[in-house]
């Protein structure tokens, strides 16, 4: 794993790409896992890492993992997710 993996602009990066999957606006998927929009908005910019408490709480909304959350380790995602995720990442680089 490279050390890049796990800054905040990294993990900010992966809670985009999995919000964009969902379709939901950063409002909605805040909500829905009971966190403040503008927690959420730093946190996605690369500003501050998510709390424990609420990376827990992103993984139990949609299914996700602190490995996927803090370190960038798709394993542990249903395999939709990580296609849709995948698909995505390929999608943006052509």
């Amino acid at each position: 794993m490279d050390k890049d993996d796990l800054s905040k602009s990294a993990v900010g990066e992966r809670l985009r790409l999995t919000r964009q999957i969902t379709g939901l606006d950063q409002g909605e998927f805040a909500g829905r896992a009971g966190i403040a929009p503008n927690t959420y908005n730093q946190i996605e910019k690369g500003k501050k890492y998510p709390s424990t408490e609420k990376a827990i709480a992103l993984c139990e909304a949609y299914d996700l993992t602190l490995d996927w959350i803090y370190r960038g380790d798709p394993s542990g995602l249903r395999y939709q997710t990580a296609d849709a995720i995948k698909a995505l990442r390929t999608a943006r680089t052509q």
